[in-house]
């Protein structure tokens, strides 16, 4: 058979979402941290709510017009600038923590359910994890943050500093035109009034390279694409 000609550049390719800082003071009155910029409070799921905020963009990989595939080869979120979370307003509250994901899917995801699976100590499941819905090759990168106050500081400093760093990632090729790349933000503590929430202007970064392959793996794998779809 020819080989197929393509109008579009294939090779090393690297794609780039950037995504605005975050401030906000916890509302008394929505019992929620608000809106800005590009990030929105953490939505309700079955009428449960974990304080917190999220961030959506979106990369238009444009492959499939020409039935490319983009093989990831590196993946990473440059953050740099500074966390910041007030202490919760009980003292030495043994509920405190802070978890921030980042992830690369390529479907969109219910944000609502992976912050009450995430902060709930009896599920403690991240998604493409057994038992969620999401399906491992749909999560490009995937990682999750634990952070606390920095002692370094002074007692009153709400910088953060990191004790953990968790990959959940699954790095599979893709053909999706559409990429979604989520940034969530979620402290949990006892009592939450006047708590501040801050983090970085950041990007996502995809590195990797777009390539033609061969007709059958290609259907299959727009195959195994939709049908993970329709089971989200």
């Amino acid at each position: 058979m020819a080989e197929e000609k393509t109008r579009a550049l294939t090779g090393p390719r690297q794609l780039l979402s950037f995504v605005g800082n975050y401030l906000g003071t916890f509302d008394e009155a929505d019992q929620q941290f608000p809106a800005f910029g590009n990030w929105q409070p953490l939505p309700a799921v079955g009428g449960i709510t974990a304080p917190g905020v999220f961030s959506e963009t979106r990369i238009d990989a444009n492959l499939s017009l020409d039935r490319l595939t983009f093989y990831p080869a590196a993946f990473f979120l440059q953050d740099p600038g500074m966390y910041l979370k007030s202490p919760s307003a009980v003292l030495d509250d043994e509920a405190e923590r802070f978890c921030v994901y980042d992830i690369v899917s390529t479907k969109q995801l219910d944000v609502g359910l992976i912050a009450l699976r995430a902060t709930d100590t009896n599920l403690n499941t991240s998604p493409s994890m057994l038992g969620t819905e999401d399906d491992l090759n749909q999560i490009t990168m995937g990682t999750l943050r634990f952070m606390s106050k920095d002692t370094n500081y002074t007692q009153q400093s709400s910088l953060q500093s990191v004790n953990q760093v968790a990959d959940f990632s699954g790095a599979s090729p893709f053909a999706q035109d559409l990429i979604y790349c989520y940034r969530i933000l979620m402290p949990h503590a006892t009592d939450y009034v006047g708590m501040i929430l801050g983090c970085p202007a950041s990007r996502f970064i995809l590195q990797g390279t777009i390539a033609q392959e061969a007709e059958v793996p290609y259907m299959m794998r727009l195959k195994n694409s939709y049908e993970l779809l329709e089971k989200a």
